[in-house]
Parts: structure tokens; sequence; C-alpha cells
């Protein structure tokens, strides 16, 4: 990439500029649109995961029954390990010059990948609708506090978050890298100043009381499972974010910065909501946006409710945009702003049942729990397909219906498709969470969920034993990516 100002790399191309639509969909990203550093994705993905439903994502990890101690160790386990699996989703990317869950096509198929394809829309949206119901609770409770006690004040708040999110979304990737990079500082500052407010009045031997002394190794596995559904949850969307930087980008850093940054996030926001729930005796309840008046001052609490707002947002707008790309990938013929429109309703119609009809706190608890039983699966497949063919991705093919190296046989590649079905019986046979309760592990085992260290080694390991000597793997792997040669894995 050319130099446009002295020993400055150039940040942005016409194609992709921040505050400008962008004009990219789904189509591998041209040589010469290439732009960005790792350095991008670290602060990208604090921004996108300071928030406060991280917050109650943290929360959740002690209401399983765990002392203080033990949720704090869950966390850090649980986001290590999930982080880590970010991180290796990111770096097809720039091998690629697409979308995250165009990946597919390369492990399952022109055909078979619309199986991960549809599942992954199905996250987005959720994902979409879930952060809107925080981002909305907060900016209710604000206009409240200013004098606003109509009925109508929840679907003016909603229409105005909803608003906020689709806008930025439909600027798109260079808008968003460079929204969250000052989002991240603005919300670090605000949410430390909760941890600071919410410290005094959490006590440790109080904490230890709570769920009597803590749980058992059995209570703690089904915690970090909890804990682990929320970084995986992302990892469909994590090369929408890396596609743009040149092709021998180094992975490694790639995966360091990504895995990093939201690793960062998670740990910060997920013990704040810890100390927070063990404050108020060991949960956020359903609407955890109004317990924060039992511990804030108002001069504290505004500013607060905003950086809510802002925080939600934050973390939506990569949801939308994924969500959108999900849509054109699914082969349905509408653009990039069209599809963002079909999202904006299917939230309207979200937030209406979780008015009604829903408990948001166990529904989103019931949520991550599901995320696990696709994602982990899809998310060992794609990382070991990347590593079989050494990032070699043929460029012309990505977009190629009904031909083409990724055709495979009828549109479908099998092991692919067997090793995800595989995987996913896998989650839902080992697991033990609040969600589902499988018979092996009621009656046999007895004990602990192992559902996502299930689905994540077996359908890798059944991919790579089936992938290896098929045939139609080694052709579709004799391709270089993106029109040139570059290194096997460079570092």
């Amino acid at each position: 990439m050319v130099n446009h100002v002295k020993n400055e790399p150039y940040s942005g191309v016409d194609a992709d500029k921040a505050w400008s639509v962008e004009q990219h969909g789904i189509d591998p990203i041209p040589l010469k649109d290439r732009h960005g550093t790792p350095a991008e994705l670290f602060k990208m993905w604090i921004g996108a995961n300071t928030n406060y439903v991280v917050v109650v994502t943290g929360a959740l990890a002690l209401s399983q029954g765990l002392s203080l101690w033990q949720a704090l160790g869950a966390i850090l386990v649980g986001n290590l390990l999930g982080c880590f699996v970010l991180g290796l989703t990111t770096i097809m990317g720039p091998r690629t010059g697409t979308s995250g869950i165009m990946t597919s096509r390369s492990s399952f198929g022109q055909l078979g990948s619309f199986l991960p394809k549809a599942v992954s829309l199905v996250s987005a949206l959720s994902w979409f609708s879930i952060n809107s119901v925080v981002a909305t609770q907060a900016l209710e409770t604000l206009l409240k506090m200013g004098g606003f006690q109509s009925h109508a004040v929840v679907w003016v708040s909603l229409a105005i978050i909803l608003a906020a999110e689709i806008l930025l979304a439909i600027f798109g990737h260079a808008t968003i890298i460079a929204a969250e990079k000052w989002i991240a500082v603005a919300l670090a500052i605000l949410f430390g100043g909760l941890a600071a407010f919410v410290l005094p009045h959490t006590s440790f031997a109080a904490a230890s009381a709570i769920n009597h002394g803590g749980g058992s190794f059995h209570t703690w596995l089904i915690a970090m499972g909890i804990v682990f559904s929320y970084p995986i949850g992302w990892a469909n969307f994590a090369s929408d974010y890396s596609r743009y930087f040149p092709a021998e980008t180094s992975w490694k850093k790639i995966a360091l910065a990504a895995g990093g940054g939201q690793f960062v996030a998670l740990v910060f926001c997920e013990v704040i909501g810890v100390l927070f729930a063990t404050a108020l005796g060991g949960s956020l309840g359903d609407d955890p946006v109004s317990q924060l008046g039992r511990f804030l001052p108002t001069w504290f609490t505004v500013p607060l409710l905003f950086a809510i707002i802002l925080g939600g947002i934050a973390a939506n707008v990569p949801n939308g945009y994924t969500a959108g790309l999900g849509l054109l990938a699914l082969r349905i013929p509408i653009n990039r702003v069209t599809s963002l429109t079909i999202i904006a309703l299917f939230t309207l119609c979200f937030r209406i049942v979780t008015v009604f009809f829903g408990q948001f706190f166990d529904m989103y608890q019931v949520f991550l729990n599901y995320m696990v039983f696709w994602t982990a699966p899809w998310a060992a497949i794609v990382i070991v397909d990347y590593f079989m063919r050494d990032g070699r991705y043929s460029r012309e093919d990505w977009m190629k219906w009904g031909s083409g190296a990724y055709w495979y046989n009828g549109g479908i590649f099998w092991p692919g498709v067997i090793a995800l079905i595989a995987g996913t019986v896998a989650c839902v046979a080992f697991s033990n969470s609040p969600t589902y309760v499988s018979p092996l592990m009621h009656n046999v085992l007895g004990w602990g969920d192992l559902s996502f260290e299930a689905g994540l080694l077996l359908a890798g390991l059944i991919y790579f034993i089936l992938a290896r000597r098929h045939p139609l793997f080694h052709k579709s792997s004799l391709h270089v990516p993106l029109g040139g040669e570059v290194p096997s894995h460079p570092s």
C-alpha cells in the first residue's frame, strides 16, 4: 500500500472510508482496496465488548451457585479459551478477502454451507436483539429520569437505539473500526467508575455466604461454559473485520490482537458484573439497568446510562453489520441497506416479546447455552480447514455457484457437513447446563458440562480425518490466495 503521508501508512481507501457508505458486500476485497493493521482489531474488540451485557454475563457466572473466587476463576478460564478460539477464527479474513461465515464455503461446499450460514444469521440477529434490550432499557431509564413517564417511552427509546445502530452498520467496516477505538476509551473510564462505586458494597465474607461457600466442580464447569459461550458467539463474525488486511498479514498478530482485545474487555466487565451481583445478593434480576440506582449517585448514574447506551450500540453495530452480510451470503437478492432494514424489523418483534412475554435474564442465559451447540463445532472445522490448506484459498471461486473449487460433490463437501453434525450432537450429548441436561450426563456420567469441549474436539478431529485424504480437498487447496503467492503462515 502506498504511503500518502511520509512515514505513515495509508489507513483508508475510497471503497472503505470512515463515515462514508462502504462499497463492498460479501465479494472478496480487491488487492487495491486492502488496508489496515492488526492493531485496529485490538481496539475494535475492546470497544465492541465493553458493555453492560458483558457485565450481566459475569453476574450469570455467580448465579450458578459459585463463590466469588470460583466465579472469577470461571471468568478467567472461560474467556481465555473462548478468546483463543475467537482469535483463530479471525485469521481467514486476509486470505479469503470475504466475510467470516463465507469461509464456510471451503469447509462445507457452496450448497452445504447454507446450514451454518442460516444458523449464523439467527445468531447475529439474536445478538443484535439482545444488545438492543439493554441499551433500550438504559435510554428508557434516562428519559424517565428526565420526566418522561409515558408508556410510549420504551418504543421511542427502541426507535432511537435502532436508528443509531442501523446507521452505523450501513456506513460499514471503516466507520465501525474508527468509532470503536474512541468508544473503547470512554466506556473503559465510565465502567471503571461503576466498579469504584460498587466495590465498597462488596463484602468478601458476604460473597462466600451468598452461595454457602461455593459450588462443586460440576457447577464450576457449567459457569465456565456460560462464560466461554460469549466470546465463541462472535467467532462466525470475526473475519468480517480482518478481511481488508493485506493477504500477507501475519496470522499470529491477527489472532493475538483480536483475541487479546476481546479478552481484556470481557474480563474487565465480567469481574464488575460479579462484584455488582455480589453486592446485590447474587443476581442482577430481569431488569439489570434498574439496579444501578442502588449504589450510584445521581450525578454518575446519568453518564453511566449514556455509557450503557453507547456500549450497547458499539456492541450491536458489528452484529447488525454481520447479520446484513449473512443475508447476502444466503444468496437473497437484496442489497446491504435492505438487509439491515429487515434486521431492524426482526429486532422490533424481539423487543415486543421481551416487553410483554419474556424474562430477559433467563432468555439471555438460554441463548448463550444454545450458541455453543453449533458455534464450537463450526469454529473447529474452519480453523482445521485453514491450517490443513496452509491458508490457501481460491479467490475466483468464492462467488461461483454450480462450479469451481468449492462446489465439490453437487455443492456439498461431506467431511465438513458430517463433522458439523457430529460436533453438534456431541455438544448436546455432553450438555449439563440450565438450558439442557442430556440423559448421558445426568444418568451415566452424573456431573459437569462438557458440551463445548466435546463439540470442538470431535468436530475438528472428524474433519481432519475425513478431509485430509479427500481428492477434492487437495484440489481446492492447490490455489494461492488472492491472485498472488505468499508464504505459508507468515509471521
